[in-house]
Formats: structure tokens, sequence, C-alpha cells
């Protein structure tokens, strides 16, 4: 269990370095990647909502009233 943890450690430390790297060589690229995964993170969850909403009228339609 402790190597995993420390296997675990080192690749956030790598990925946390590369991110870094690549921030700096390339920062409108880096900028475009995290507009674009807002974007799609939005869309999503607004898709969530509505197929959320469409599900409770659907439940409420189907419950039979008192």
């Amino acid at each position: 269990m402790v190597k995993s943890l420390g296997i675990m450690i080192g690749g956030i430390f790598v990925g946390a370095v590369g991110v870094e790297i690549i921030r700096r060589k390339y920062p409108d690229a880096l900028g475009k990647l995290y507009a674009r995964t807002r974007e799609m993170t939005s869309g999503a969850k607004e898709a969530f909502k509505k197929g959320y909403e469409n599900a409770m009228q659907s439940r409420e339609a189907a419950e039979p009233s008192a």
C-alpha cells in the first residue's frame, strides 16, 4: 500500500511539473484547452439538469393523484 501511495504521489508531482513546463512554453494553448474544458463541462451540466427535470416531470405525471 505504501508503494502504491508513493507511485501515486510521484505521478502527481511529475504531472504537475509537466503541466507547468507546458504552461510556460505554450501559454495560449493551455488557456484554450481550459476554455474548451469549461465549455464541455458546463454543457454536460446543463444536459444533466434538463434530463433530471424531464425525469422528475415524467415521474410526477406517472404517479396517481390522491
